[in-house]
């Protein structure tokens, strides 16, 4: 048999309970019955699915879903030269940032190595999922992925 607790043990045990069910009773119902909507609904952002509009990343920011020899223009805001998407298969996608006297490769960047980011110029590129002859790409200042 468990021994009973001191007086002052059934006290504080007493309070917590009382407390407890304070606490559900006034967050329960909080005699609000006027406004039947939730309180807090989540706004989905406009940019929280990948989109087939490349023009979207022309200020480095943005999820886009690519497809072999697409080109993402980027504007005079990025560092970066326009990124081509050169191939896309079972290995991964191949990017190629090309512009006046430079060229950069990104190969086999898949979502499943280690989930790693390609960085060119404060500028970061990571592959979220390849889907058969697409991939979605995500795009977006250093440091913001």
């Amino acid at each position: 048999m468990p021994p009973n607790p001191n007086p002052e043990r059934r006290r504080r045990l007493a309070c917590l309970v009382a407390a407890c069910l304070t606490l559900l009773m006034t967050t329960a119902c909080d005699g609000d019955t006027q406004d039947p909507k939730p309180r807090w609904s989540p706004t989905p952002s406009p940019t929280s699915g990948p989109t087939k509009d490349l023009r979207t990343c022309e200020d480095g920011d943005c999820t886009v879903e690519v497809r072999e020899g697409d080109v993402i223009p980027f504007g005079e805001s990025v560092r970066a030269p326009d990124l081509t998407i050169d191939a896309i298969g079972p290995r991964g996608v191949d990017l190629r940032l090309s512009g006046e006297g430079t060229t950069s490769t990104f190969s086999g960047q898949s979502p499943d190595r280690g989930g790693g980011v390609s960085t060119y110029n404060g500028t970061d590129f990571r592959i979220l999922e390849i889907r058969d002859d697409r991939a979605v790409l995500r795009i977006k200042p250093n440091g913001g992925l």
